[in-house]
């Protein structure tokens, strides 16, 4: 079981428990705006960002905004972050851009949530470079995760973003319930 609490303009908030049986996630050929705790997410009554942490304790929070286009494998956009590390309780912040998207598993759209048919859940993929702000001429290529669980996604799936900066350090572990993402379908 699982509960998708969402709510849009001129909709009431719906808390809906839907049971998850096998899913059947596949490939939607389509352009998809995304939204990681940003703007559109906050005016849906959820937190800025969202939150995953690495093995160490560090902790990322990411706000991010773009598109993609499963047809032609390509993605724009990007957003903020916010790397607070738990040793020394310092929180380094900077931007990044979306370079290229790696993949899109669709989980399908929202209706079985009650949810408008342009609503998607899905597990993307994005190739992002991040440059931290104390040090604009670093630019690190990351792998960025983003996982909604709208739809009909598979047993086990947690609404959420995973970060993995190569050769630095990996966000491997979604921060349950501390953001929420979307993907609208053009």
């Amino acid at each position: 079981m699982r509960k998708a609490i969402i709510g849009l303009l001129g909709i009431p908030v719906l808390l809906l428990t839907v049971l998850t049986g096998s899913a059947s996630a596949h490939t939607v050929q389509a352009t998809f705006d995304y939204h990681v705790g940003d703007a559109l997410i906050q005016g849906l009554g959820f937190p800025a960002g969202n939150q995953a942490e690495a093995d160490n304790g560090d902790v990322v929070t990411i706000v991010a905004t773009g598109t993609f286009d499963a047809t032609t494998g390509t993605a724009t956009g990007g957003g903020t972050f916010a790397h607070h590390m738990a040793a020394t309780g310092q929180t380094i912040t900077g931007t990044f851009v979306t370079t290229g998207l790696i993949s899109f598993q669709s989980y399908g759209n929202a209706t079985p949530e009650g949810l408008p048919a342009s609503f998607y859940g899905g597990k993307l993929l994005l190739r992002i470079v991040a440059t931290p702000d104390v040090a604009p001429n670093v630019h690190l290529p990351a792998t960025l995760t983003i996982e909604c669980e709208l739809g009909t996604p598979p047993s086990g799936t947690v609404e959420g973003i995973r970060l993995n900066v190569y050769d630095v350090i990996n966000f491997n572990k979604s921060v349950p319930e501390s953001g929420a993402n979307l993907y609208i379908r053009d």
